[in-house]
């Protein structure tokens, strides 16, 4: 799944602001990004197999951590309203001009990190996007603090360069390279961190930091972003939660289908679904098998039995036709004549029932008509019959009786 990262500027909108913004297959893609820059009316077009993911800079983020009250989760609708109450002191603007968001697992953790930026701005971006047709399905942060340990990522230049801090102890926070005090970097700060840059700042960064930095390719760290599970999406901006769920299906479908860390899973299903269609072939294999034998065996028993057969084409069927031309041909009964059905039901006949006194044979089909029996009498009847190999059932009110195997 093919996805466009597209990254805000820190100004409002206007007709030559220049989007940053790259192609993406999911979150599996290693090689470095190929960076554009393109104004809301020629950023590239979606297709439904593509999505795109809004980014937004750290300089327009704050981080800050809130006490979030118990059974908050279950009174969405006072959410906000309490966000509110909880950052009201603590931002300078007024809350109800501010987007704030949480993050996704919020509601298993009584203290969690919170989203803030300008609302305004965020929807005036929106809104230019969906004026040329762009429709957003993500929005995330491009830094977040979810890692344990503390992770640096230095971008840009000497000159206007930035080196952002992340950690889920501490937040989110910034500062210019070229003021960076490197007092407060001390190697005991540094012990365990990650710190990687990019290549206009990585020797910079290691000589300030006085610690080696990874060359990070440009714009590398929004392959992290990404892959967080935020969605800043949420409150008012949380339009279209139908196509955002039907896109995050198709990206965890991606994922689980190029992610090298579910590879072996995919090994495993593959060798999984290979053995369920060995054995279904075996199993298929056998049953024929088995099929073909008993045939074999019904043929031969109707050859020694009949030796005058030629083709054998359904062997039972033919077994009881020749066997039926015998009897009758040496004149005894068979089970369709009506002196064995007679006989038959005259054995199976309860001694309190008396025997029927109109009868027909039809197709050899015995039905008896006028003849009332309670429940019990019929269920001894039938199952005294169907030992002798005549089924016995209800027709309207008469009761008829034929030799297993007659239609």
């Amino acid at each position: 799944m093919r996805t466009l990262i597209l990254q805000l500027p820190i100004g409002p909108p206007q007709a030559n602001t220049l989007y940053p913004h790259a192609w993406t297959e999911g979150t599996v893609h290693t090689a470095p990004l190929s960076l554009k820059w393109a104004s809301s009316a020629l950023l590239p077009k979606l297709d439904r197999a593509s999505e795109l993911v809004l980014m937004l800079p750290a300089l327009a983020l704050s981080w800050h951590r809130v006490e979030l009250p118990p059974g908050l989760h279950k009174q969405k609708a006072r959410l906000q309203a309490a966000l509110h109450g909880l950052l009201e002191e603590r931002l300078l603007d007024d809350p109800a001009q501010l987007h704030i968001a949480l993050p996704s697992a919020w509601k298993n953790t009584p203290s969690a990190w919170v989203a803030v930026c300008d609302k305004a701005w965020l929807q005036a971006h929106l809104s230019a996007l969906e004026s040329q047709g762009l429709t957003v399905h993500r929005i995330v942060p491009e830094f977040a603090p979810d890692a344990a340990c503390l992770q640096i990522t230095v971008t840009g230049d000497a000159e206007t360069g930035w080196l952002w801090a992340s950690q889920a102890e501490r937040g989110v926070w910034g500062s210019p390279l070229a003021s960076l005090d490197t007092a407060t970097w001390s190697p005991q700060v540094l012990e365990g961190a990650d710190i990687q840059a990019e290549p206009a700042v990585v020797a910079l960064t290691s000589q300030k930091l006085q610690t080696p930095a990874r060359l990070m390719p440009p714009a590398q760290h929004w392959l992290a972003a990404i892959a967080s599970d935020w969605d800043l999406a949420q409150f008012e901006f949380q339009s279209d939660a139908r196509a955002r769920q039907l896109k995050t299906l198709q990206r965890v479908a991606s994922d689980l289908w190029q992610h090298p860390q579910w590879r072996w899973a995919r090994w495993g299903l593959g060798l999984l679904l290979c053995s369920q269609l060995i054995g279904l072939n075996a199993w298929a294999w056998k049953t024929r098998a088995n099929w073909q034998a008993q045939q074999q065996a019904w043929s031969q028993m109707l050859r020694e039995t009949l030796p005058g057969t030629r083709v054998v084409v359904d062997a039972p069927l033919q077994m009881q036709q020749g066997v039926a031309r015998l009897r009758q041909n040496a004149g005894a009964l068979t089970p369709g004549d009506l002196e064995s059905m007679l006989l038959a039901l005259g054995e199976a006949l309860p001694p309190q029932v008396a025997a029927p006194r109109q009868w027909r044979l039809n197709d050899g089909q015995l039905r008896l008509d006028g003849w009332t029996l309670s429940d019990a009498e019929q269920q001894a009847i039938q199952q005294a019959l169907s030992q002798q190999g005549y089924p016995w059932r209800a027709e309207g009110e008469a009761w008829v009786m034929s030799p297993r195997g007659t239609p």
